[in-house]
């Protein structure tokens, strides 16, 4: 008897391990909406506000996706968050909320 012959009963038993694996992992990752970072939006809004303000002369250098990035990039370093998935899912939400503000940029 070969050893493919010999073990083909553990390939069912696998492919259902492999199933219920996976229907947990998905069970887990609905729970899981914690996020490692905390937005202050009023916080935020008055930075974007002084940005604004430091550049009034040059508006043409006022970047909300660069602001976005900045803001997130300097969250997780003075909080010591070394997780890439939590920056890119902060400046994500940064950037949404400053597009919606009614500020005159120019």
């Amino acid at each position: 008897m070969s050893t493919r012959e010999e073990f083909s009963f553990l390939k069912d038993s696998w492919k259902q391990l492999q199933k219920i694996n996976n229907r947990v992992s998905q069970l887990i990752d609905g729970f899981n909406t914690n996020k490692r970072y905390a937005i202050n939006y009023s916080n935020l809004k008055k930075r974007f506000i002084e940005e604004i303000e430091n550049y009034k002369n040059n508006p043409e250098l006022i970047d909300i996706e660069e602001f976005s990035m900045n803001y997130s990039f300097g969250y997780h370093c003075y909080n010591n968050i070394h997780d890439i998935y939590s920056k890119e899912a902060m400046y994500i939400e940064v950037k949404s909320y400053l597009r919606t503000l009614k500020i005159r940029t120019a």
